[in-house]
């Protein structure tokens, strides 16, 4: 489900956007579609390693629903307890795998958080430490890359493939509107690993670090994505052909830099996003007719988020 229609469904239906008694309908974490969509969001993830079903489901019992600071303490404590597990874990995989458990969890639990509140920062450096940790138990070879960018800098995370993946297209990934660098690895990243493939992930003004170091989301995708390639090409040899993928927001953002990089093949909006101001409009909706509509996670959570990343 996109923003546009979590939010319009949210408004449409207020029954579905507040807390309730009783249970959440069948097949739902929680009433709320919001924290029900980031719970099914990170339960995805078991697939790559990102997520345990069970260890998901014993902590959205301790979550009060519609409540972001319990929201936090529950998968702050499951990250915590994994971390825990992960490091007293002598096999390899099982170590690896729960260091990104307890990555994603972490992620998971910061998500809903305020912008300014004060226990962002640390959760973000907790999350990204633990999931480069899960990395090197794994064995996974990987470049992190710092990329020059006007006045400040970009991240970029290369991840070569096998013998042969220089024979096959490089997967250049980016994110969109609340993603991570180090999420698109769960996303695809170990997927295309699995398969052979190289794939260099990197973030944008607006996303992860670039957003924490003050650089806010741009419509010109192609400047960013121009930095990320040069600075790339500048110490690894041209890959035969070069495929960009943008999931969420970034569905813009990818065909955007498309049409103006020469040097990309083929592109893949994952999904489509024609227009990021249609995608805030029932959020707008909401606030301009009922002021009450803060109290309902699904607006003020997109509001919030939307004033971080863009600025405005």
């Amino acid at each position: 489900m996109s923003l546009t229609q979590d939010v319009a469904s949210a408004i449409g239906n207020p029954a579905t956007s507040s807390a309730q008694a009783g249970n959440p309908p069948k097949g739902r974490f929680f009433n709320n579609l919001t924290y029900h969509f980031e719970t099914l969001r990170a339960v995805g993830y078991t697939v790559s390693g990102g997520a345990d079903i069970g260890e998901a489901l014993e902590t959205v019992k301790l979550i009060e629903e519609c409540d972001a600071q319990s929201w936090f303490a529950a998968w702050a404590a499951t990250s915590d307890r994994v971390y825990a597990l992960a490091e007293r874990t002598k096999d390899p995989l099982s170590k690896g795998n729960a260091y990104l458990r307890a990555h994603g969890y972490q992620r998971l639990g910061g998500f809903l958080l305020p912008p300014d509140d004060p226990k962002r920062p640390a959760s973000w450096e907790k999350e990204v430490a633990y999931f480069y940790e899960g990395l090197d138990a794994l064995g996974v070879r990987y470049e992190r890359i710092t990329v020059p960018y006007e006045s400040s800098s970009l991240r970029a995370l290369y991840l070569p493939g096998p013998k042969g993946a220089d024979q096959k297209p490089l997967i250049v990934m980016v994110g969109g509107f609340d993603s991570s660098m180090e999420e698109l690895y769960l996303v695809l990243g170990r997927a295309a690993g699995d398969r052979g493939y190289s794939v260099l992930l990197y973030e944008g003004p607006g996303q992860g670090q670039a957003l924490r170091n003050g650089l806010k989301f741009l419509r010109e995708w192609e400047r960013p994505t121009k930095a990320v390639l040069d600075d790339f090409l500048r110490t690894h040899a041209r890959p035969t052909k070069m495929v960009l993928i943008g999931m969420s927001m970034g569905g813009y953002f990818a065909p955007r830099a498309a049409a103006f990089e020469p040097r990309i093949d083929a592109v893949i909006a994952f999904d489509t996003c024609f227009d990021v101001g249609e995608c805030n409009k029932p959020i707008a909706a909401a606030l301009a007719s009922d002021p009450m509509a803060m109290k309902n996670p699904d607006v003020a959570w997109g509001y919030q988020n939307a004033l971080w990343t863009m600025g405005t």
